[in-house]
């Protein structure tokens, strides 16, 4: 009960600030009187709006788009239309300017799928460019230059909101939106956003598909840009060609990357410094390029995370401060917890498995059998293809030649998030981890094909919703109890030492409750205190029912807890066996000390 009310009480002091800058908008007009902060209070809102989605798409999918003005113009116009020239009323037009803002939105995100993100930058720009030109080239519809005039506000009944009337309504979409976006934030659509922004390959092995999350993200941003849009029309009137610039689609970009990318506060705080001050500040209009590009190139110099992540940081620098470190580790006696897997163990089989890389031949027709519920490790020098049959296993490397059997059905062609949901879990060579969230989040996301809540449920917050994702909070926090890491459980991942951040992508893994967990080198960097403790705990994981195949350098570590060793070199199998066998056998000590002279 004291835990339930510690984390109200934590709600409370981090909404406390959103609350006052709510109540201040809203009591604005009816302090200062003046329709011009009135209108500029509104114009404000509707800018946080619209960079609240490109937020969700730039900084926490990683999708850096210069589209999100052409979007505002879709619904802007298209709820001019339908209200100005059909007589529909605003409750109507909007969530249908809204859902074509949402298809064009889909659109701009089909190059997505096979681009780099500043690739799609381009492709966005020029989708900016010629969203204007459209305007203007289909006069009949979008009356040309002229644009459309005379667009009425919306209507309650026989009641016609005024100026002070769709400020509020903007502040309760704004609200709303902020609920929903920090709901989506903490739950597996954020992690898996992130995921795909920080480590793509890492995201599909924990059975995130990329070209779907960045599709949601893009429909996201493509809402919230139509419903900007939307409000936008009945705030003005009218729309104009000129409303919709390519400086308009920068704009929302520089907002976001000004006020914190990936920082909730970001869009608000960008909107005030880029757009509120400005325009306030009217007397330095002649000074104002030079002001803002000389604080622009600052602000990336010594703040690049934005206003609200250097903030975040200066924070967190003074809570380390004033709080000893924690020294909390992993008692060695005692093995760690490891949950039984979601199903029977899984086997691997590899026929005539090939993998080149341009002359580089890494895998020659590997012929291997994994049995289920076996620590199945995989040795040999480094160059020899250990990590590439890793790959192929997981599908994160299609083969050139061969086939991967998994439970008996052939994988060859199946992408990398079907294996995890298969059960198929993965640890890296080298961590990859998402450095800036924390470490029961990191934990979390090896849980993201468990969880049944769909993305509904989430948004609502429905309780059976949000059940799943406390009893999963309290097994992460177990595991990280386990690895040592209890006390430090809201740190951020990139705070921890090399061997620290090898144990937290371990107990990622294990979160994830596999049938076949994969492991490339999770000794290295490791202490003996450490070491030793991963070794209980493969052989754990093995005595639940899970198999493990375990690439490893650590010959010690390797002779203790697998059951079979195959040695590869330069891509070709050499032996497979019990440890003892294999290690001693003369054609892997020639591997590993070269022949006799």
């Amino acid at each position: 009960m004291s835990e339930v009310r510690g984390a109200r009480s934590r709600a409370v002091r981090r909404a406390a600030p959103w609350l006052v800058l709510v109540a201040a908008a809203a009591a604005l007009p009816l302090v200062s009187g003046d329709p011009t902060i009135t209108y500029l209070a509104t114009t404000a809102g509707i800018y946080v709006l619209v960079g609240t989605g490109l937020n969700l798409m730039f900084g926490y999918t990683g999708q850096v788009s210069l589209g999100q003005g052409a979007l505002v113009a879709v619904g802007a116009y298209t709820t001019g239309i339908l209200m100005a020239d059909h007589d529909w009323t605003f409750w109507a037009a909007a969530p249908v300017a809204v859902a074509v803002a949402v298809g064009a939105g889909t659109l701009m995100a089909l190059p997505a799928f096979r681009l780099s993100s500043w690739y799609i930058a381009l492709v966005t720009l020029g989708a900016a460019m010629a969203a204007r030109s459209l305007l203007v080239e289909f006069e009949g519809l979008t009356g040309g230059w002229s644009g459309l005039m005379g667009i009425p506000r919306p209507a309650l009944g026989p009641w016609e909101l005024g100026e002070r009337d769709i400020l509020w309504l903007v502040l309760a979409v704004n609200v709303m939106l902020f609920v929903m976006v920090r709901t989506i934030v903490g739950s597996r659509l954020g992690r898996g956003m992130m995921a795909v922004r920080d480590a793509p390959e890492m995201a599909q092995s924990v059975g995130v598909a990329p070209a779907r999350m960045k599709l949601f993200a893009f429909a996201c941003g493509g809402a919230t840009a139509g419903l900007g849009g939307a409000l936008l029309a009945v705030h003005h009137g009218l729309v104009t060609p000129d409303d919709f610039t390519l400086d308009f689609s920068i704009l929302f970009l520089l907002v976001v990357i000004i006020g914190g990318a990936a920082r909730l506060a970001g869009p608000v705080i960008g909107t005030l410094l880029f757009f509120a001050l400005p325009e306030l500040l009217t007397g330095l209009a002649e000074w104002r390029g030079l002001i803002y590009g000389a604080a622009l190139l600052v602000l990336m110099v010594y703040a690049p995370q934005g206003v609200a992540g250097a903030w975040e940081k200066l924070r967190a620098r003074r809570r380390s401060s004033g709080v000893p470190a924690d020294t909390d580790t992993a008692d060695p006696g005692i093995p760690i917890e490891a949950g039984p897997p979601r199903g029977e163990p899984l086997g691997v089989e590899l026929i005539g498995v090939r993998k080149s890389f341009g002359g580089v031949h890494a895998l020659r027709g590997i012929d291997l059998t994994i049995e289920p519920g076996t620590v199945h490790a995989i040795v040999g020098p480094n160059g020899s293809g250990k990590t590439t049959l890793l790959n192929v296993i997981s599908r994160l490397l299609r083969q050139d030649e061969g086939q991967v059997i998994l439970d008996a059905e052939d994988v060859s062609r199946a992408p990398a998030e079907r294996l995890a949901r298969r059960g198929v879990a993965r640890v890296f060579q080298t961590p990859r981890l998402l450095g800036t969230s924390s470490l029961r989040d990191n934990v979390l996301l090896g849980a993201y094909t468990r969880e049944r809540s769909g993305g509904p449920a989430i948004v609502l917050r429905l309780p059976w919703a949000r059940r799943e994702q406390a009893e999963l909070a309290a097994e992460a926090d177990r595991l990280l109890a386990g690895h040592g890491l209890a006390g430090r459980a809201s740190e951020e991942a990139a705070s921890l030492p090399h061997g620290e951040q090898r144990l937290l992508e371990v107990a990622r893994a294990l979160m994830a409750r596999p049938r076949l967990l994969l492991m490339d080198e999770p000794a290295a960097g490791l202490t003996p205190r450490e070491l030793e403790s991963l070794g209980r705990l493969i052989r754990a994981i093995r005595d639940t029912g899970t198999t493990v195949v375990l690439v490893e350098h650590h010959i010690e570590l390797v002779a203790s807890v697998a059951d079979v060793v195959t040695v590869l070199d330069r891509g070709r199998l050499v032996t497979s066996g019990p440890p003892q066998e294999a290690l001693g056998d003369a054609r892997v000590v020639e591997v590993y000390l070269g022949a006799p002279a």
